[in-house]
């Protein structure tokens, strides 16, 4: 019974260190919490629109764990112990890291302030002016009721601010607003961005007639065109690298000039008459609803003159 008990003894004995052990690995973590902190590339977190800002973790303890979360930026998450940001939209946009280690989590939020991109723009006001900074508003003088568009607004990297995207089933259409009619000068020009292999509209005005339409064109070979019913000009600059080219066309009662980028790229010696056969609303992304296009389009604009080679260079530099 002596040896019988002398094991029982041993065996409980053994028992009990295995639970204290155990005990001793459940207790909390070793180490202290993590102190979450993180400084910016710019110190005192007042920006413009467009620019881009590095924040970098500045937490004490040793994290080893990261999370970023962003308002208004691109990228708006990441998990990398510094990140780059691009702040796309104005306003107090916030941003959080919540870091972690073997004892737990902590988390800071700073704000940083987003002002308008303070962009020289020339003198002459535009009747329509649409930069999609999230919405349809028109910045130009004349009154428009905007209607579709596909509520998808891109980060427009290389100049800051958004786009709007147009998927290839539907337009923006400004109801109220007929365009410049007659054979009266004007000046259209956008920004785009696509690699869409469909001819497609990209601002047009006016019903089917000779020489009523006013279609300013993308087509399905990567040019841009402009269009009026019975005649028309090819561009012969390719667009459609799915890089941003702004483009452009001019009538000033005689010729038809096409712009790409700042650069003249076709002429037409033509006398339109637009509007003759029935006036439209204005269509941005189709022509008369049809032929719609895919793609990114960005600052619209519509001019009741017709913008000389300098002024359209202007356009395409400081956007």
């Amino acid at each position: 019974m002596k040896k019988i008990n002398i094991y029982f003894l041993l065996l409980s004995t053994l028992l009990v260190g295995i639970t204290a052990c155990s005990d001793d690995d459940d207790s909390a973590p070793s180490g202290n919490l993590p102190i979450a902190d993180f400084s910016a590339s710019d110190d005192d977190l007042s920006i413009e629109v467009g620019e881009v800002v590095t924040f970098t973790d500045a937490s004490e303890n040793a994290p080893y764990l990261f999370t970023w979360r962003v308002e208004g930026g691109n990228p708006t998450y990441s998990n990398q112990k510094s990140v780059e940001v691009e702040f796309i939209s104005e306003g107090k946009q916030a941003v959080t890291l919540t870091v972690r280690n073997d004892a737990g989590a902590d988390e800071i939020t700073k704000y940083i302030e987003v002002t308008p991109l303070n962009i020289p723009d020339l003198a002459i006001t535009p009747l329509i002016k649409m930069r999609f900074e999230n919405n349809l508003d028109n910045e130009g003088s004349v009154s428009v009721s905007p209607e579709g568009g596909s509520n998808i607004y891109e980060p427009r990297t290389k100049y800051g601010g958004l786009a709007l995207k147009f998927t290839g089933s539907g337009d923006v259409t400004l109801s109220g607003y007929t365009g410049i009619n007659g054979a009266n000068s004007r000046t259209v020009a956008c920004w785009i961005k696509t690699e869409w292999g469909s001819t497609s509209g990209l601002v047009h005005w006016g019903a089917s007639g000779t020489k009523s339409r006013s279609s300013f064109k993308y087509q399905n070979t990567g040019v841009i065109r402009y269009e009026f019913q019975g005649g028309g000009i090819n561009g012969v600059t390719p667009v459609n690298d799915n890089a941003w080219h702004h483009v452009a066309f001019t009538y000033d009662g005689t010729t038809i000039r096409l712009y790409v980028d700042g650069v003249e790229d076709a002429t037409l010696d033509a006398i339109i008459d637009t509007g003759v056969a029935g006036e439209t609303n204005v269509n941005i992304g189709s022509q008369l609803g049809g032929s719609l296009f895919q793609g990114l389009i960005d600052d619209v604009r519509i001019y009741d003159s017709a913008l000389t080679p300098e002024q359209i260079k202007f356009l395409s530099d400081i956007n």
